[in-house]
C-alpha cells in the first residue's frame, strides 16, 4: 500500500485527544477489512494481533509522557496512522511583582507576571488587567505579551514583563495578571484560567511643576532683596 493511501486505510476515533497530564486517554483504530493489527506507543502500546480483526482499542490508566507517541498498524507496517495528542498542565503558580512603593502618575514602570510550569506553552495567552477603585466591573486589557514559541512539550516557567505609565486616576485600583491555556474546542471549555493575586496600585501626582514654580518664586524674592 503506498504511502498516500496511508489516510484510508486505517481509521482512528477520536483522532485527536487533549488530555490533563496525569488523566487516562483512549482511542479505537479500525478497518473496513480485517487485518492484523497493533499499536505502537510510548505508553500503552500492544503488539500486533494474532488474528485478523477490524478494531483495536489503544488506552492508559494515566499519561505521564509529555512527548508521548501513539501510532495504529497494520501487518508488516503496510499502513500506519498516528493518534495526535496534546498533553496539558495548569500552572503551579501565576503571581506579579510591581514597583515597591509610590508610583508617580505619568512615570513608566515594569511589571512582571510569573508563570510556574505551564505546558503546552505555545498555547499560553498571557494578559494583564486593570480594575479601577470605583468599579469592579471596568476590567481592561492593558497588554497582551507575545509568549515565544517553545518546541518542548514539558512544562516550562516564563517572566512576561509589562512597561505601564499609570494616571492620577488609577490610585487604588488594582492590577493582576492572567495565564489561560487556548487548548481549542477539544480542550476544556471555557479554557482554563489561572490569575494572580492583585497588586493594589498607590500613585501619586507629580508635583515636578509646582515644586518648580515655587523654586523659581523662591530665587526672585531672594534677588529683589539682594537689589
Amino acid at each position: 500500500m503506498e504511502n498516500g493511501d496511508y489516510a484510508e486505510c486505517l481509521v482512528i476515533s477520536p483522532a485527536r485527544l487533549v488530555v490533563k497530564y496525569g488523566d487516562p486517554a483512549s482511542s479505537n483504530c479500525s478497518s473496513d477489512t480485517p487485518v492484523q493489527m497493533g499499536w505502537e506507543a510510548t505508553q500503552g502500546g500492544t503488539a500486533l494481533t494474532d488474528k485478523k480483526v477490524k478494531f483495536l482499542n489503544w488506552s492508559v490508566d494515566s499519561v505521564t509522557d509529555w512527548n508521548i507517541k501513539t501510532t495504529c498498524f497494520t501487518e508488516g507496517g503496510q499502513c500506519k496512522k498516528q493518534l495526535n495528542i496534546t498533553v496539558y498542565k495548569l500552572p503551579d503558580s501565576v503571581s506579579m511583582t510591581g514597583p515597591s512603593g509610590p508610583m508617580v502618575e505619568g512615570k513608566e514602570y515594569e511589571f512582571k507576571c510569573l508563570i510556574q510550569k505551564v505546558a503546552p506553552v505555545n498555547s499560553l495567552n498571557v494578559a494583564f488587567y486593570k480594575a479601577s477603585a470605583i468599579g469592579r466591573k471596568t476590567k481592561t486589557l492593558l497588554y497582551a505579551p507575545d509568549v515565544p514559541r517553545q518546541t518542548t512539550k514539558e512544562p516550562i516557567s516564563g517572566v512576561y514583563p509589562l512597561l505601564w505609565s499609570p494616571s492620577r486616576g488609577d490610585d487604588g485600583a488594582q492590577l493582576w495578571c492572567s495565564a489561560l491555556l487556548g487548548l481549542g474546542e477539544l480542550g476544556p471549555q471555557p479554557p482554563p484560567e489561572v490569575v494572580s493575586e492583585p497588586f493594589n496600585l498607590a500613585v501619586h501626582s507629580c508635583s515636578c511643576q509646582a515644586a518648580g514654580s515655587a523654586m523659581v518664586a523662591v530665587f526672585l524674592l531672594q534677588l529683589i532683596h539682594w537689589l
